[in-house]
């Protein structure tokens, strides 16, 4: 029978892909995680990561287990909390956008506490790169992301909400006087955009283009926050979410215009597998999700 506390130590090098990263979630020695993977691997007598120098990556073998080992982890847990009668410690790992998290959290994580209080929640706020597999192979189970639709054997995408999309510029900007902006505003003017956008980049490209309107410079990143900064510092212009820029505008940090084109709007995307039960936690979770964005979309049409 396979060890636990092994699986344990696996998932989580898995999840960070760095035996050093595992040590540190779970306080432990680095030689400790190295002997713990050793162990498994010789039980199973099949190498589980490849190593190479200081990367490390799973074998297709070790993407078999991965799955096959969460669920051990969770039937553990729910056996756990049957025997004791009590609620046991069980763990939902959620991927979210930074800016996501940073608007809807502050609402869902006390109503989630109320409703799942011995859940250990895991968020983490990296890129979509690996989405698809992690999601596949259990390592997480829900993901929160802005962005355009995409399709995936065996993962359901439910679109929550669409996010108003707007323009910001420095407050001094001669722009800020107006309340939209047009193409032709826009002439030799440096752009700035996050991940968040490059789905209705098309579309402002394509507004540029039958303006005649030529881009001075683009710039490419994936934090909002360097693309507040970097505006206000005068360095360009920005399409951004209009949630992320409200303390901003409020303070005179910014001026938020809207797009006179095309109205923008960047869809707020709830991922999951379709084939895998949902966990009660899970299920909390996404009631939540689906309540705050629910209640954004009331507000938008009330105003």
């Amino acid at each position: 029978m396979m060890d636990l506390q092994l699986l344990k130590t696996f998932l989580t090098v898995a999840a960070g892909l760095s035996f050093r990263k595992a040590a540190e979630t779970l306080h432990y020695a680095p030689s400790t995680v190295t002997a713990q993977i050793k162990a498994l691997e010789e039980d199973l007598g099949i190498p589980l990561f490849d190593r190479l120098g200081r990367r490390v990556l799973l074998t297709e073998h070790g993407q078999r287990l991965l799955h096959h080992a969460r669920r051990m982890m969770d039937l553990e847990a729910e056996t756990r909390r049957v025997l004791l009668d009590g609620e046991a410690s069980v763990e939902l790992a959620v991927r979210i956008s930074e800016s996501l998290g940073i608007h809807c959290l502050p609402w869902v994580l006390p109503r989630f506490r109320a409703r799942s209080p011995a859940t250990r929640l895991n968020l983490t706020t990296h890129s979509q790169h690996g989405l698809v597999r992690d999601l596949r192979h259990g390592v997480t189970d829900l993901a929160l992301l802005l962005g355009e639709p995409f399709s995936a054997a065996g993962l359901r995408i439910e679109v929550l909400h669409r996010e108003r999309l707007v323009v910001i510029v420095p407050p001094e900007s001669p722009l800020a006087i107006r309340k939209t902006v047009h193409p032709a505003d826009l002439e030799g003017v440096p752009l700035i955009l996050t991940r968040h956008v490059w789905s209705v980049r098309r579309l402002i490209e394509q507004a540029l283009s039958e303006a005649h309107v030529g881009i001075e410079g683009l710039v490419q990143c994936s934090s909002v926050e360097i693309v507040k900064r970097c505006v206000m510092a005068g360095q360009g212009v920005s399409v951004v979410p209009s949630f992320t820029v409200q303390e901003e505008v409020r303070q005179k940090r910014l001026a938020l215009l809207d797009w006179a084109g095309e109205p923008l709007a960047a869809p707020v995307l709830l991922v999951r597998h379709e084939e895998r039960s949902l966990s009660p936690a899970a299920a909390a979770f996404i009631d939540l999700l689906q309540a705050f964005f629910g209640a954004c979309r009331a507000s938008e049409s009330s105003t």
